[in-house]
């Protein structure tokens, strides 16, 4: 009896603590990362599939089409240099693709993770046009403060500044919210003077 209360005991310790020992912080704690400049650099290069298609490269693409673009603004003559033809069409195509990317990042976003399909496009095109024509604005607004004969280098460094700038700026913007929304979903839902606890989105329940 007693080899038998040891192994029920034993077997429910196991039980207890297996699961614990499966949660997302303890497994990170767990797991050695790779910190050095190398190790970095591959997570930037995810292996390419359908999901980091779409929740890396895209955005990564439409974050180089942002820089790209803002140089155009400044620096007009460098498209014209390399197309001579098509240099309206090359320069909507970037400002499309940025609009693309960063859409992309928007809609994969965890803030949105419980919205419908439809909220998250409508959301993510809102997101995305206002940043990329609010960018143009600001390099437009820029651009007249510089003297005429600014150098195309100085112009091309103050147009990639400015889009890092902007970008990290929105990506810090992005991920505190973020922040709050998985903060808000762990605390517990505020209650109504009846009884009823509501949602996100304020529905009662």
């Amino acid at each position: 009896m007693g080899h038998d209360t040891n192994g029920t005991s034993h077997h429910s310790m196991d039980r207890s603590i297996r699961p614990s020992s499966l949660s997302p912080s303890s497994s990170s704690s767990s797991i050695p990362t790779d910190r050095s400049i190398i190790g970095r650099i591959k997570a930037c290069f995810p292996p390419v599939n359908g999901k980091s298609l779409l929740t890396h490269y895209m955005p990564a693409s439409g974050a180089v089409s942002h820089a790209l673009f803002q140089n155009h603004i400044f620096s007009p003559n460098v498209i014209h240099r390399f197309f001579p033809v098509g240099e309206l069409a090359v320069s909507n195509v970037i400002l499309f693709n940025a609009n693309l990317g960063l859409g992309f990042w928007v809609y994969f976003r965890p803030h949105l993770a419980r919205a419908d399909r439809w909220t998250r496009v409508e959301f993510a095109v809102f997101a995305s046009t206002i940043f990329n024509f609010g960018s143009l604005l600001a390099s437009v607004l820029i651009k007249a403060l510089l003297p005429t004969k600014t150098a195309t280098p100085i112009k091309s460094l103050i147009a990639t500044s400015l889009s890092f700038l902007l970008l990290s700026r929105a990506y810090k913007y992005i991920k505190f919210v973020d922040k709050r929304r998985v903060a808000y979903s762990k605390a517990p839902s505020p209650k109504l003077s009846n009884g009823q606890a509501t949602s996100i989105n304020g529905d009662s329940h």
